[in-house]
């Protein structure tokens, strides 16, 4: 009997040695990787055994390595961004700036008159306006970037609100000689809004139509279902192509044939942010030559 104990205290002690080398094994490399791991290389993972008394940390530690490694992308992602932002600014602030002080100091000098100097004064108008425009989609953007846009949230009567933000887009729609068809619901139907930011979607959507569409008629309808309500903004003007239509939301993007020189890549993605803000979604349908429908989604209030 003595021998047999002493056998199995012996069988246990070995168990008990061995359990302890493996387990200081496993720190060990587990301090080695977090060396690497401290050292930059975010793509290491720590490795334990099933039953080993250290799984759970390892796992812990898995987790707070993943969460740094895409808090690390997201911030290189922003940082790329502010770059192209900072390029962009430059060019699409200086390159109208300069035209414009360009047909500002030839108007004053060579003292045109008659038709040419209305038409200089017109472009001037023009450049001016669109800079003015620019800079504002900026301000705004930086608001959404730096989560300084205050959002006032009411239950809001989307049709009523939609006639009142078309009706200050009339004027401007019949000088761009575009017919308009607003297809809006009498009855009320209520969604939860901030009203300033719902201006800022439709006026973003309808100004990137004026701009870069070409289009010669515009519809607004309002549809709704028992728990949605549906708002699309169609033109038939000369749409997007295919390759760019996965990007127009994309901060900064300018396509190729649906956007001008006086394009700057914010307004679309303006929208997309304070769509889903306010718990919407958006997206846009185009055929080439056949025009380009956006399309907005809300819950009912």
């Amino acid at each position: 009997m003595i021998w047999i104990s002493i056998a199995g205290l012996g069988v246990i002690i070995l168990y008990q040695f061995i359990y302890i080398s493996n387990t200081k094994r496993q720190m060990k490399e587990i301090s080695n990787i977090l060396d690497d791991i401290c050292s930059g290389n975010l793509d290491r993972r720590l490795l334990a055994d099933e039953n080993s008394i250290v799984r759970e940390l390892v796992y812990k530690i898995n987790e707070i390595v993943i969460r740094d490694k895409e808090k690390f992308l997201e911030k290189e992602k922003s940082e790329r961004v502010y770059k192209k932002l900072v390029t962009s600014l430059s060019h699409d602030i200086r390159t109208p700036l300069a035209s414009l002080i360009g047909y500002l100091e030839v108007l004053e000098k060579n003292g045109v008159t008659g038709g040419e100097r209305d038409e200089f004064l017109k472009i001037a108008k023009r450049k001016a306006v669109n800079l003015g425009d620019y800079i504002q989609e900026l301000f705004e953007f930086l608001k959404i970037e730096s989560g300084e846009w205050v959002y006032d949230l009411k239950k809001q009567n989307i049709c009523e609100v939609t006639r009142l933000i078309l009706a200050d887009w009339i004027i401007k729609l019949e000088e761009n000689k575009i017919e308009y068809k607003f297809e809006i619901p009498e009855e009320a139907v209520y969604v939860v809004l901030d009203k300033s930011a719902y201006t800022r979607i439709l006026t973003n959507l309808i100004a990137n139509m004026i701009r870069h569409s070409h289009a010669t008629q515009l519809t607004v309808r309002i549809s709704y279902s028992l728990n949605k309500i549906s708002l699309s903004i169609t033109d038939n003007g000369i749409g997007i192509d295919e390759k760019d239509l996965p990007f127009v939301f994309d901060r900064l993007y300018k396509c190729d044939t649906s956007r001008g020189d006086n394009s700057n890549g914010l307004g679309l993605s303006i929208a997309k942010e304070l769509t889903a803000s306010l718990h919407g979604e958006i997206h846009a349908e185009s055929c080439c030559g056949r025009g380009t429908t956006f399309r907005l989604t809300f819950p009912k209030a």
